[in-house]
């Protein structure tokens, strides 16, 4: 199994952060992708990943970054990029929700982290809430990149986009567990572009929510996967995971 998105680096795992990886080793994960959101986090992504084997890092600067970024957070973020265990620039893109009200600044930091991401020859791991519509528009400019649509919440319709566009990837979190229309988007989800995470510590699965979530329980996000597939685990762990080799193109 492969956690294609974890934040490993929040600080509710600081106390545990090698046992944490020691479990999800243990039940069967094999890599572990940990996502900066700043330039700090991206930094502890970088050091985490260094320390631990099958563990890599995203770096990039969230959306509610948009408004107090400077031209030095980007140097430091693609300085960040010649690591060779940094295997994407993420989680970046638009946020409606709880981002800053000026849609333009998202939408320029957006932009220009997929221009750094391109420069570098990397793909990009987004973040949409409430803004598929402007996600899709601005990485539809961007032909020869490749998108991965993290925590995938939209609806069938969304994902119907998402099928039209060879290079872009869905990925599942625990909310295929416990919210319909996601189940609905994921038995249309392409076979050959769909991975599995946790967004840990956050979205915990069924039988564990409510509890942090870690990668460990990768699994019962993986399982219900299969469930909405038709096939088995053991088949769907094969599909998610050459699915994330292909992505990120893993280099120990």
């Amino acid at each position: 199994m492969t956690d294609t998105h974890s934040h490993l680096n929040d600080e509710r795992f600081s106390e545990d952060l090698a046992e944490v990886i020691e479990r999800a080793f243990a039940e069967g994960v094999r890599r572990i992708n940990v996502v900066g959101y700043s330039v700090e986090s991206s930094e502890r992504a970088v050091e985490i990943a260094e320390a631990y084997h099958g563990v890599f890092a995203v770096v990039g600067l969230h959306p509610y970054e948009a408004e107090r970024y400077t031209p030095s957070s980007l140097r430091s973020l693609e300085r960040l990029l010649d690591h060779p265990k940094v295997v994407a620039v993420g989680e970046i893109g638009l946020d409606y929700y709880r981002g800053p009200e000026d849609r333009e600044s998202q939408k320029r930091l957006f932009r220009e982290q997929i221009e750094i991401a391109l420069r570098n020859s990397l793909p990009v791991v987004l973040h949409v809430r409430d803004a598929f519509q402007d996600v899709v528009e601005i990485v539809g400019g961007f032909p020869e990149g490749k998108f991965l649509f993290h925590s995938f919440s939209g609806s069938p319709d969304d994902m119907d986009v998402i099928l039209t566009h060879e290079n872009w990837y869905v990925s599942f979190s625990g909310m295929i567990t416990f919210l319909e229309n996601v189940r609905k988007a994921a038995e249309k989800a392409p076979r050959d572009r769909t991975v599995v995470e946790t967004d840990a510590p956050y979205l915990a699965p069924v039988p564990k929510r409510g509890k942090r979530n870690e990668p460990a329980f990768v699994k019962y996000t993986l399982r219900e996967l299969a469930r909405v597939w038709g096939v088995g685990v053991v088949e769907a762990e094969g599909m998610t995971d050459g699915n994330a080799e292909s992505f990120f193109r893993y280099g120990e």
